[in-house]
């Protein structure tokens, strides 16, 4: 990426789903797409923007949505044509800090729940939902610990058989999974042997499609674009405002993962305390093979 989309007023690039451009920071547009590994030419979308977080993930959804709708119309068409397997890659949950100028930490989580949201809506409203599960991940905790533990990261499994609890509501599965048992189950859903020993002995979340198939179409809830949250800039004022403008937002998790923590709290907390647990920093192990 080397050219931008000026601010506010612009007309998106068509395969960008196109339209006035409504978000007020620069928008980096693609240059130019090429495959990282043999096996992925011819399979994946050139259009779609790599990780860089002044594109907002509506954009990413509106490349996956116009991939979908022909997929729709092929269908409808008798040629059903649509990957058994897609990897949707919707990274601004990580935010850019304060950085001014740039998404607010509450536009950016805005936005990417907006973008899932709306996959989901699409999918659940077509033929396809019959058929596809959605397998919903961080690619990892971030050092955000929570009131168990740091390692722990919030995993959603959406389908037409997603269980629910005896009072209608979604059901939650409190057992250890790991990242790996996604992977060990979409395996298995796909009908696909394990790739080694760590698939193989791993659990499967076999319970999360237990559910008689009722689960009814999702609609996304508009309202974070309609009050324009996802389209908020942080000021020069905002909490680790110079801190977020030194670290490097180029690429996922370079970071310093503490100290950006601390900035994520204090925006959305103001003056309350910082935990403990998020200024605790872990001993230095003796490299030591014993």
């Amino acid at each position: 990426m080397s050219k931008t989309l000026d601010p506010a007023g612009e007309t998106l690039p068509a395969e960008w789903g196109g339209g006035v451009n409504k978000w007020p920071w620069p928008i980096p547009l693609l240059a130019t797409n090429i495959a990282t590994k043999p096996e992925l030419v011819g399979h994946f979308a050139t259009e779609q923007p790599d990780f860089n977080l002044r594109v907002p993930d509506q954009i990413r959804v509106e490349v996956f949505l116009k991939h979908f709708g022909r997929w729709v119309a092929d269908r409808e068409a008798g040629n059903d044509d649509m990957p058994n397997f897609i990897l949707l890659r919707l990274g601004n949950d990580h935010t850019a800090g304060t950085t001014p100028g740039g998404p607010t930490p509450k536009s950016s989580i805005a936005d990417n729940d907006l973008a899932v949201g709306r996959a989901v809506d699409a999918v659940s409203h077509s033929a396809f939902w019959d058929d596809t599960a959605f397998f919903i991940l961080e690619d990892d905790a971030q050092a955000g610990a929570d009131h168990v533990d740091a390692h722990r990261s919030l995993a959603l499994v959406v389908s037409k058989y997603s269980p629910k609890t005896a009072s209608g509501e979604a059901f939650v599965d409190s057992r250890f999974y790991s990242t790996v048992s996604v992977l060990r189950t979409m395996e298995t859903l796909l009908g696909l042997p394990p790739m080694n020993n760590n698939d193989a002995f791993s659990s499967m979340m076999g319970s999360l499609f237990t559910g008689d198939g009722s689960q009814p179409a999702f609609s996304a809830d508009y309202k974070n674009r309609d009050s324009e949250l996802i389209y908020t800039a942080n000021t020069k004022s905002a909490p680790g405002a110079k801190a977020s403008q030194a670290m490097d937002f180029r690429h996922a998790d370079h970071a310093d993962t503490q100290k950006l923590n601390v900035i994520l709290w204090k925006d959305a907390m103001g003056d309350s305390p910082v935990p403990a647990l998020l200024l605790a920093r872990p001993k230095k192990l003796k490299n030591d093979d014993d």
